[in-house]
């Protein structure tokens, strides 16, 4: 029974204690400290050391300043103030590593003048913003057919989906028993994108494996401690590293293991995720000091976190005032001849970075305002926000922080892709319908299997 007290608290319009109000200045705080670790950073160690690659650095005026940090306070108070379901995971991911770098790098970057940025700025709040209120708030009900699966058949089909695909890329790659440095992964690149051009199954098959059947499998490694599993979804990782030179490939564990110790025990606040990102910008920096280096910075904070928002800015220098894609480049083909000789990507590495060898995929944002401009920025987020509406419909019943894992790795894709392209090629659908087909538990058990 409610107690007297908590429940005249209720009734009378209190905020119990813990509740969204109470949790919105630390949730504030860490904004702010994310913000700050990346602007210190940045100046400090990325600009530097990188500004031949256009990673420049200007001080914020205060008033621009003033405005990109109320931005981007707002949208996070507008969020759920605690990740309780899948759509909430991959909102607050996306605002951490793509809506915040679009809103303040643009500020003390030296690509687009003070007005300009700004004005990016505003745009993509206002973007974002219907994704935030209304995206994560389970609109969508009963859409998405009952595609449950029991326990064995589904591990099953991942089980022989995965070998399948694997024996396809063994057969028609390779396999490769030396690992690319980090540092220097272009030359593996460049090999696999000639075998990608030989064989167009490559593009869907690889993407399927590190966005979603070996996070399947180190999920069920981890929920279940089923050992095995976990290191046959870690070594799947590697072997795709060691032919593709993605990064995000090996870098994957840090965020499934990241996702898996902020969710095991369910609904977690916001504020741990925006602190735990300021706090790994801040780490990255103490190790370069400690080993007199800029890899950890280089690697983590400027490729994965300072990159998509300097490109964001890098996309509206280029296209500005020049014609608009409008998808004529993908599914809109027919509608529109393509204006172009390259790619989006190829064309903004040669009239931004200088280099036409340089493929500067970009995010959501950026993608949208290549193809329609800042109208196309927001046509963008209210696709996001209807794909989220069937995200939590079809992992309805399914213990959601197992869900979460699934979905983290083609969440971070929109960092660098844009949300059609994501869907289809980098696997966002394919994991969803994954979660429609997990089996689900009964409503008296335990939030994770």
């Amino acid at each position: 029974m409610t107690s007297p007290s908590r429940a005249g608290t209720v009734l009378h319009g209190g905020v119990r204690p813990g509740g969204p109000l109470s949790r919105a200045p630390l949730i504030a705080l860490g904004v702010l400290a994310y913000v700050a670790a990346l602007h210190e950073v940045h100046r400090l160690s990325i600009a530097p050391a990188f500004t031949y690659l256009r990673y420049s650095y200007r001080e914020p005026g205060t008033a621009a300043a003033l405005i990109a940090l109320g931005l981007v306070v707002a949208l996070a108070l507008v969020l759920p103030s605690r990740l309780s379901r899948p759509s909430h995971l991959v909102a607050w991911t996306l605002f951490v590593v793509a809506v915040v770098p679009s809103i303040v790098v643009p500020q003390f970057s030296d690509v687009l003048s003070v007005p300009d940025a700004t004005e990016l700025g505003l745009w993509v709040a206002a973007s974002f913003l219907p994704v935030a209120v209304l995206g994560t708030r389970g609109a969508v009900h009963g859409l998405i057919p009952d595609l449950r699966m029991s326990h064995g058949t589904f591990w099953a089909v991942v089980t022989v989906t995965s070998g399948a695909v694997y024996a396809y890329i063994i057969a028609t790659v390779g396999v490769s028993w030396e690992l690319p440095s980090l540092a220097d992964v272009y030359g593996v690149r460049d090999e696999f994108a000639a075998e990608e051009t030989a064989s167009g199954a490559l593009r869907y098959l690889v993407p399927l494996l590190v966005s979603v059947l070996n996070p399947l499998i180190v999920a069920r490694g981890l929920f279940e401690r089923r050992w095995t599993w976990l290191v046959v979804g870690l070594l799947g990782q590697v072997f795709v590293y060691s032919f593709t030179g993605y990064r995000s490939a090996v870098l994957s564990p840090i965020a499934l293991l990241g996702v898996y110790l902020l969710l095991r025990r369910g609904t977690r606040s916001s504020g741990s995720l925006l602190f735990g990102a300021a706090g790994l910008v801040a780490a990255m920096w103490v190790l370069d000091r400690l080993t007199s280096s800029i890899e950890f910075t280089s690697l983590l904070v400027r490729r994965f976190l300072i990159t998509p928002g300097l490109l964001t800015a890098g996309y509206v220098y280029v296209f500005a005032d020049s014609d608009k894609v409008a998808l004529s480049h993908s599914f809109l083909s027919a509608f529109s001849a393509y204006p172009y000789s390259q790619e989006p990507p190829l064309l903004v590495g040669s009239l931004f970075f200088g280099d036409p060898g340089t493929n500067a995929n970009a995010n959501l944002m950026a993608d949208g305002f290549a193809n329609f401009g800042y109208p196309g920025v927001l046509l963008e987020c209210l696709v996001l926000m209807v794909l989220l509406w069937i995200v939590d419909d079809a992992v309805r019943g399914v213990p959601w922080p197992f869900a979460g894992m699934v979905l983290i790795m083609p969440t971070l894709s929109l960092a660098d892709s844009g949300i059609f392209t994501t869907m289809l090629t980098h696997g966002f659908l394919a994991a969803v319908l994954a979660c429609a087909c997990l089996p689900r538990t009964e409503p008296d058990e335990v939030a994770v299997p």
